[in-house]
C-alpha cells in the first residue's frame, strides 16, 4: 500500500489519537519497502497469550486490548483494531460438535452438499465465531467498567465471506455481504435494522467525521453518519440503494498468477455480475498447484472443499461442484429475494434483458467514472507481485513460479 495515499489511521494519529491493534492487521505484504506503509494501523499488542483449543489462535485478544487500554494516555482519544484470526481456517475438525453444536440443527446453504461432513465443518466455523465474540464481549465489558463505553464507537464486521465454496473470494452474496453491527452510546438508537447499502470504503470517512477530521478528497467512500444518527429503520438514505464490489485476485492459483476479474452491482434484490475473463477458472486452475492451497487454490482448504473435490462426479454433488469450481458465464444475474443462494443465473432470460442491460450500464458507467483500470483496458494486475510467507511470487517461467525474496 503506497504511502503517497493518505490513510485514516494516520490522519487520526495526526489529530491526537493513539492507534493500536491486536491480531490480524494489514497483510500479507512486503512492508520493508520505503515507498509503502509500514504497520499502517498502529502499535501491535500480541504479547499476551492464553490456552486455546486446536485451530484457535493463542492470542489473548481481550487481555492485549486491556494492556493497551491501561498503558495509553487516558487524556487522548484512541482507535483500536481487533483483528480476530477466528473464524479463518484451519479449524480443529469436530470442535463444534465437541462443544455442544447439534449437527441436526445446522442450516446448510443451498450451494453446499447437505451431509455430516459439511454440517460438522459449519459447526466448527460457528465455534470459531463464538471465540471471536467472547473476546469482543470482554473488551466491551472493560469499556463499560471504565466508563468509556458510551463514548466509544464500536464497529463489528468481517473482512470476507465464510471460507467455503461459493462464498469467500467470489462476487456472490455469501462472499461480499458481511455482518455489520455498530453501537455508540445513546447516539445510535438501539435495535434498529437498516437496509441501506454500506461499503467498507465508507468506514474511513465516517470515523473521520466522528473525530472531526476532514476526509481527503481522494477517499472514494462517503460518510454514513446521517444513517447512524437517524432513528429510522429500513431504508434511511434513499441514495444508498446500490453497492459495487470488485475482485481481482485472492491467491496465486493460476499460471502466472493472473487474476479472475469480477465487478458487480447489487441494487435492491438484484445482483448483476460481470466476469471479464470467463475463460479462466474462477476458483483456481484444477491442474495448477497453488503455493499454499493446492488445486482450486482460491477456495480455502477444509473438509467441505476436499469432500466436494473428491466426490465431484457423484450425481448429487456434480451440479454443486460445477457451481463453485467450474467456469462461469461472462454475465450473471440473480434475484436474491427468490434465490438467496444464487443457484439460478437469469442473465439469458429474454424477459429480464432490459433489467440486465440497465444494471450493466449502471455498473460500466460507475467503472468509467472511477477510472477503473479494468474497464479502460490498462489493467496493472495481470503481472502484479504476490507476497506470501516470505516469498514474492511473480510471473516467471512455468518451471519456477516462486521467487524467494530477502
Amino acid at each position: 500500500m503506497p504511502n503517497r495515499f493518505q490513510i485514516f489511521t494516520e490522519l487520526l494519529k495526526q489529530n491526537g489519537y493513539e492507534t493500536a491493534l491486536t491480531g490480524k492487521g494489514y497483510g500479507p505484504a512486503n512492508q520493508k519497502k520505503e515507498a509503502y506503509w509500514n504497520q499502517p494501523i498502529g502499535k501491535q499488542y500480541d504479547q499476551l497469550k492464553t490456552s486455546s483449543p486446536g485451530g484457535i489462535s493463542a492470542n489473548d485478544y481481550a487481555a492485549n486490548f486491556a494492556q493497551f487500554f491501561q498503558q495509553r494516555n487516558s487524556k487522548q482519544p484512541f482507535f483500536f483494531w481487533y483483528g480476530g484470526y477466528e473464524p479463518h481456517r484451519s479449524y480443529k475438525q469436530g470442535i463444534g460438535a465437541e462443544n455442544g453444536k447439534d449437527l441436526v440443527k445446522i442450516e446448510v446453504p443451498g450451494f453446499l452438499p447437505d451431509n455430516e461432513v459439511v454440517r460438522s465443518d459449519l459447526a466448527d466455523y460457528y465455534y470459531e465465531i463464538e471465540w471471536f465474540d467472547s473476546h469482543l464481549g470482554q473488551m466491551i465489558t472493560l469499556l463499560e467498567e471504565a466508563g468509556e463505553l458510551d463514548n466509544t464507537i464500536i464497529i463489528v464486521t468481517a473482512d470476507n465471506g465464510m471460507p467455503f465454496p461459493h462464498a469467500k473470494t467470489t462476487g456472490y452474496n455469501y462472499g461480499t455481504h458481511m455482518p455489520l453491527a455498530i453501537c455508540w452510546g445513546n447516539k445510535i438508537e438501539p435495535g434498529r435494522k437498516v437496509a441501506d447499502f454500506i461499503s467498507f470504503t465508507d468506514f474511513a470517512p465516517t470515523l473521520l467525521e466522528a473525530a472531526r477530521v476532514q476526509a481527503p478528497e481522494e477517499m472514494t467512500g462517503s460518510s454514513f453518519m446521517d444513517v447512524l444518527l437517524s432513528d429510522k429503520s429500513g431504508q434511511v438514505d434513499s441514495s444508498r440503494n446500490r453497492v459495487f464490489t470488485a475482485l481481482e485476485r485472492h491467491t496465486y492459483c493460476r499460471p502466472g498468477g493472473v487474476p479472475y476479474p469480477i465487478r458487480t452491482i447489487q441494487k435492491g434484490d438484484w445482483l448483476y455480475i460481470h466476469n471479464f475473463e470467463p475463460d479462466r477458472w474462477p476458483a483456481g486452475n484444477p491442474d495448477f498447484d497453488s503455493p499454499h492451497q493446492g488445486i482450486y487454490g482460491d477456495i480455502d482448504t477444509g473438509p467441505t472443499r476436499e469432500f466436494m473435490i473428491a466426490q465431484n462426479d457423484e450425481p448429487n454433488i456434480a451440479p454443486l461442484f460445477e457451481l463453485s469450481f467450474g467456469k462461469r458465464s461472462a454475465e450473471e444475474l440473480y434475484n436474491l429475494s427468490e434465490d438467496p443462494f444464487e443457484l439460478n443465473n437469469l442473465a439469458n432470460q429474454s424477459a429480464l434483458t432490459g433489467l440486465k442491460d440497465s444494471l450493466k450500464t449502471e455498473l460500466l458507467d460507475y467503472l468509467r467514472s472511477t477510472n477503473d483500470p479494468r474497464i479502460s483496458g490498462a489493467s496493472p494486475w495481470d503481472n502484479y507481485p504476490y507476497y506470501y510467507s516470505g516469498y514474492e511470487i511473480r510471473h516467471l517461467n512455468p518451471v519456477d513460479e516462486r521467487d524467494q525474496i530477502d
